[in-house]
């Protein structure tokens, strides 16, 4: 978290793709070891499909329907091949989105909340500290 926080008071491209690596790295909790380097073709589809589709609201009807993998498979088995969950991989491409408006606009918090597709500022904030390790306010400060 001390270095995603240090990378982040740089406003470079690189120390953008370093915080990117680093939360892509982050242990949120226990998560199961992958399964193997290779993946059934239906993981990669969903993990393509949630960084196409990154600020929406995706169900799991909507990923069954897209790879032809019953729901109950996709959520039983992804946590196993990709390390997280669906919602946690989502909010986790969330994050790093959310990082890029913060770095690259003049949008507000609540703004950067509603485009990244949380409901609320307070929804966004919580899962921000949560995942970074401290308040979307600190980064803007700097």
């Amino acid at each position: 978290m001390i270095n995603i926080y240090k990378e982040l008071n740089y406003r470079d491209k690189e120390s953008f793709i370093a915080v990117e690596s680093l939360i892509n790295s982050l242990d949120l909790g226990p998560q199961k070891k992958l399964v193997s380097n290779q993946f059934p073709d239906w993981v990669y589809i969903v993990k393509d499909y949630i960084k196409d589709h990154w600020n929406k609201q995706i169900s799991l009807d909507e990923l069954s329907k897209l790879c032809s993998v019953h729901k109950v498979t996709i959520s039983k088995y992804f946590e196993k091949y990709a390390g997280s969950t669906v919602l946690l991989y989502q909010r986790k491409i969330r994050m790093i989105r959310a990082l890029e408006l913060m770095y690259i606009s003049g949008y507000s918090l609540t703004e950067i909340a509603f485009l990244c597709g949380f409901s609320d500022q307070s929804h966004f904030t919580r899962y921000f500290r949560q995942m970074i390790g401290f308040l979307p306010k600190e980064l803007q400060k700097n």
